[in-house]
């Protein structure tokens, strides 16, 4: 059969040009020569689309164009094979009218039925010469319709299986000459891997979306086993730690061990619940650091005293070694307390009858200095191959350990990666019978960590702005701010003494990034300072709105008093300090106020605990069991503020929050959130900013969450006190 081949580039030939067969016999002249390097650059372009991109309707239309364009064919189209349907859809196409287009695009093609199934089910290309001659099949009528005659297709196998077809139509009837269908099915192992590449990346994006999702699942997972968990269990602390100071009160003394019991085996179970939720939070990337500058000679010491009832039990000697001139340093302090703790409990149970010593020192290296913690101990000790199992999760020692000393195996695990997270380590020596030394080592200023998406950017909420241990903070906390590293030292122990939370900065630029980031109830500020004096530090204080609000006490050899309360100090005490007149100043400035609050909870046993932590105080306390209820509370009369917990039914917290700061006579209310769930980034913007602090119901003693929830509710009364006499001046 012979045909008169037409390129959509060439005009048109005689119609007896060339017979399929010879044109197999290619003769190596200009035409032919030029012809091979025209498919050569196409096959060039088609090979750096698949490699280039991932969009499979991108790759397989530049395929589909350039083998039409080099088989001198006028139309073609690539379909692929869905197995799940187990038909052939049309992907690309190359020079068909919109009409012809819409048709084939409604088509499905089953694997036998036309060209496109043939090729498929025959693994080898057929073509169809004539369409006058095919009458058998609906689609051949509209691609005739189309003026086309001649059709070709080729396979898209990948190791057998079917991946699609590639179909090349012709106006002219007659066979493709062998050299074109090569050609062709080259285009077509093309088209093969762009749709291996393309599926393989569609298969990546829809796991990292399922993983995505686990994830987000895993995070309100562990938002409700916050809550779930830690709400009862806030209730048994709280209602055990007020029934056994009325025992010990009335002279109850048969009940008085029970209930230490209670509180002994409550305060444990809490611990294993916040010490699996840390691993979830560390494995989440949800753990976040809260630095500030702190004493380290107070902490070591507080951490020998809290272990120094157990040692007692088992005949041990607690013993610190530190210097008293050791400074301060900038870390997370909590998770050093809980790292620390966890190494001085760990050597006093695996210690009887011997010695614990608890050390501290301050180091050098390359310029860097570093705060290196030891706790040695002269207890079992253990081989190197109990050593290489120390910090795994949930692992310990061996099993004989577990079930002679109890524990989950995930303190050593976690207070690791608490202090890899700001830039150190925890190692161990030991040997069988001879002890153990554990080793914190530290950088002495931990560097800042990056925020949270949306933490202190342009409009997000102020309760994230705020540094989460301002908000957690059971003591008033003062910030030292002074350049003679005596007088810093000298000051905070005076005031840690006097049941002051210390923060310490050397001088005016630390003052000032401390002050914005922990908020603190005071500040005490020498003038005399290189670089930023305390004038300009006072100034830029009072003139910050976000600062503004913080009683500033001058301290210093300076006496130009007027000059300090032009520039807004609350008090100006002259070096040498009287210390007396330092302490009645900070209390007097940091005193708790008592007003009237709206207790918004639906766990009647918490709400119960906290009304009776807030009345022994003196606060009178109104309760509703959720937030539909507190609406109408407040219709009757308005609070000084709002403690609110978030997840209630009816009209949970977040509602409540948002139906409160819609109504102009209600925005200005203080709202303290109270809750156990873990907040997600969600749940930050959907409080928007409506709330003053949030505090975490982690079922500690009684007295501490009076104290933070009593400092939290003073501050929102006194902040709202002071905005309502600015107002009338």
């Amino acid at each position: 059969m012979r045909r008169s081949p037409r390129s959509s580039t060439a005009p048109r030939r005689g119609s007896r040009s060339r017979t399929a067969t010879s044109s197999a016999r290619w003769p190596c002249g200009p035409r032919e020569l030029s012809r091979s390097v025209a498919e050569l650059q196409a096959l060039g372009e088609v090979g750096q689309a698949v490699n280039s991109t991932l969009d499979l309707q991108t790759v397989l239309a530049t395929i589909v164009t350039h083998a039409v364009r080099l088989s001198r064919a006028d139309a073609g189209t690539i379909y692929v094979y869905d197995p799940s349907a187990e038909v052939f859809v049309p992907q690309a196409n190359y020079g068909l009218n919109d009409e012809l287009v819409a048709a084939l695009r409604d088509s499905r093609i089953r694997l036998g039925d036309t060209v496109v199934g043939r090729c498929a089910a025959e693994r080898h290309p057929v073509q169809i010469p004539d369409l006058d001659r095919e009458q058998r099949y609906r689609l051949y009528d509209l691609v005739r319709g189309g003026g086309f005659r001649a059709l070709i297709g080729i396979p898209l196998l990948r190791e057998d299986r079917v991946l699609g077809a590639l179909v090349i139509r012709r106006r002219d009837a007659g066979e493709f000459p062998e050299s074109i269908v090569r050609l062709l099915e080259t285009f077509a192992a093309q088209s093969v891997l762009a749709i291996q590449n393309a599926r393989l990346f569609q298969e990546i994006q829809e796991k990292s979306r399922e993983l995505e999702a686990a994830s987000r699942h895993k995070s309100q997972f562990l938002a409700n086993m916050s809550h779930e968990l830690r709400t009862p269990m806030n209730a048994i602390i709280g209602v055990s730690e007020m029934m056994l100071e009325d025992a010990r009160d009335l002279g109850h003394a048969d009940q008085v061990e029970p209930l230490e019991r209670i509180l002994r085996a409550a305060r444990h179970l809490l611990a294993l619940i916040n010490e699996i939720l840390d691993l979830s939070k560390i494995e989440a990337g949800k753990m976040e650091l809260e630095l500030d500058s702190f004493q380290v000679v107070p902490l070591v010491r507080e951490a020998a005293a809290t272990v120094e009832p157990t040692a007692q039990k088992n005949g041990n000697r607690v013993e610190v070694v530190c210097a008293d001139d050791l400074g301060s340093m900038r870390a997370d302090q909590t998770r050093i307390r809980q790292a620390l703790l966890n190494l001085a409990s760990n050597a006093v149970k695996f210690t009887e009858r011997g010695v614990v010593t608890i050390s501290a020192a301050r180091e050098e290296e390359d310029g860097r200095g570093w705060i290196v913690f030891r706790v040695t101990d002269t207890g079992i000790g253990m081989t190197p191959e109990q050593m290489g199992r120390l910090f795994q999760d949930f692992s310990q020692a061996d099993s004989s350990t577990t079930r002679k000393y109890g524990g989950t195996g995930l303190g050593l695990a976690i207070s690791r990666r608490f202090c890899r997270m700001m830039g150190g380590d925890i190692t161990v020596e030991s040997a069988p019978g001879r002890g153990s030394t554990f080793t914190i080592r530290l950088p002495a200023v931990v560097d800042e960590v990056a925020p949270r998406a949306g933490a202190g950017t342009p409009g997000a909420p102020a309760a994230i702005q705020a540094p989460t241990r301002a908000a957690r903070r059971a003591l008033p906390q003062v910030l030292v701010v002074d350049d003679d590293p005596t007088v810093r030292d000298l000051m905070a122990r005076h005031l840690a003494k006097e049941g002051f939370e210390v923060l310490t900065a050397a001088d005016g630029v630390e003052g000032l990034a401390q002050a914005r980031r922990a908020h603190p109830a005071a500040i005490t500020l020498d003038v005399m300072m290189p670089d930023i004096d305390g004038w300009t530090v006072l100034a830029a204080v009072k003139g910050d709105p976000t600062l503004a609000d913080i009683p500033v006490v001058l301290v210093t050899i300076v006496d130009d008093r007027q000059r300090g309360y032009a520039l807004g100090a609350t008090d100006y005490l002259v070096k040498p300090v009287d210390r007396r007149r330092l302490v009645e100043s900070l209390r007097a400035l940091c005193q708790v106020a008592i007003g009237r609050v709206l207790l918004v909870e639906d766990d009647e046993p918490t709400r119960t605990t906290i009304r009776a932590m807030l009345e022994r105080e003196g606060w009178e306390v109104a309760e509703a069991a959720n937030g539909r209820v507190a609406l109408e509370r407040l219709a009757n009369g308005l609070p000084d503020a709002i403690v609110l917990d978030l997840l209630m039914p009816e009209m949970d917290g977040f509602e409540f929050v948002a139906e409160l700061r819609s109504r102009a006579e209600w925005r200005k209310l203080p709202v303290l959130v109270v809750t156990a769930m873990e907040l997600s980034e969600e749940d930050h913007r959907r409080l928007n900013g409506g709330v003053e602090r949030v505090i975490r119901k982690s079922a500690q003693p009684r007295d501490e969450l009076l104290r933070e929830v009593g400092a939290a509710l003073a501050e929102c009364v006194e902040r709202r006190a002071a905005a309502a006499e600015r107002a009338e001046q």
